[in-house]
This record gives C-alpha cells, structure tokens and sequence, in this order.
C-alpha cells in the first residue's frame, strides 16, 4: 500500500510539473441550439395519453376490455383460449388476408369509426384475417396515435381473436394482421 501511496504522490506531482505554464480555456457562451426532441417513449406516452372525447366515446361501442395475452410492448395481443401456434402463423404470415384498410391521413374519431366498420364487414364477408394499416407514427408531432387507438380498440373488440404487427416486409410495425372470430351461419 505504501508503494501506491508514493507512486500516486509523485505522479500528481509530475503532473503539476507538466501543467505549470498551462492556461485553462475560457468558458464562452453557450449556443443557442433548441431544446432536444422528445424520445420515442415520451412521444408515445404523450399520444396515449392524448387521445380525444370523441374517440373515447366511439370505444363504448366496443364492449369492455376482456381477458388475454399480450406482449410486452403491446405489438400482439391473443384472446384466452387461442392457441400458442396460431398466434405464431399469424406473427409468420401463414394466414389469407382477405382484406386491408390504411388508416393514413384519418383522426382518431374517424378512424375509429372506420375500423369498426370495417371489422364488422369483414365479418359480414367471412373473412377471417384483416390487415389494418396505421403507419409507425414517426413523423407525428403527437406521436403514434393512430398506431395505439389501433391497438386498443382491437383489443378490447369482442370479435377480434388476435392481432399482432406484421412481417417487416409487410410494413412491420406500421401494419397489424389481425385475426377474426368466424360467424357461423345458420343453413336451412
């Protein structure tokens, strides 16, 4: 420990020796830069968070939030009693679209309304797999709203068995395939 202690000692001193002629920079003014852009999280807790009366009115049509799994970030959603390989061929693209509809462009309040058009019709069709198209939200100054409205209103749809973000090739986060409770219809 002794050793440390000299070794330390005689290299502040060398230190002092080597800096004795030098003189500190002055400190200018700062610049005048704007204030740093808001994280991805930060715009994303702000676009929940900002979603109209409107909208939240729209949601009631949708009976409330049910029981299931989801993902940690909230990009898959399955119901109670769908299966574990399901979800994974929805997540792999094994399932027919039979239909898509791109939300870009639209409000929250439409938006919403359209979707659930949109859902029922697709049922009506007998389609069991629908691709909604909401767009990541990235150059949204609310952040991804359209994306989380998406997101939660199938969610809490009771026609909706489970939806997840499509295949990077399919637009990634900026898509979700979402997958239909089938009618069945009465023959005779």
């Amino acid at each position: 420990m002794d050793k440390k202690k000299k070794g330390s000692a005689s290299d502040g001193h060398l230190f002092r020796q080597a800096m004795a002629g030098v003189e500190p920079l002055k400190s200018g003014a700062r610049t005048d830069s704007e204030p740093p852009k808001p994280s991805a999280r930060e715009r994303r807790k702000r676009g929940h968070a900002t979603i109209p009366a409107s909208a939240a009115r729209t949601f009631s049509l949708v009976t409330g939030s049910q029981p299931g799994i989801d993902a940690g970030d909230g990009a898959s959603h399955r119901k109670n009693g769908v299966q574990k390989r399901i979800m994974q061929k929805l997540r792999r693209g094994r399932f027919q679209i039979g239909d898509q509809l791109d939300l870009h462009q639209m409000n929250i309040a439409t938006a919403t309304t359209v979707l659930l058009e949109f859902i029922a019709d697709s049922q009506a069709g007998a389609l069991q797999c629908i691709r909604v198209i909401h767009g990541k939200g990235l150059r949204s100054v609310q952040g991804p709203r359209l994306k989380i409205m998406t997101r939660q209103l199938l969610r809490d749809h009771p026609q909706v068995l489970a939806f997840t973000a499509c295949k990077p090739a399919d637009g990634g986060d900026g898509a979700t395939d979402v997958l239909l409770r089938l009618i069945k219809k009465c023959s005779g």
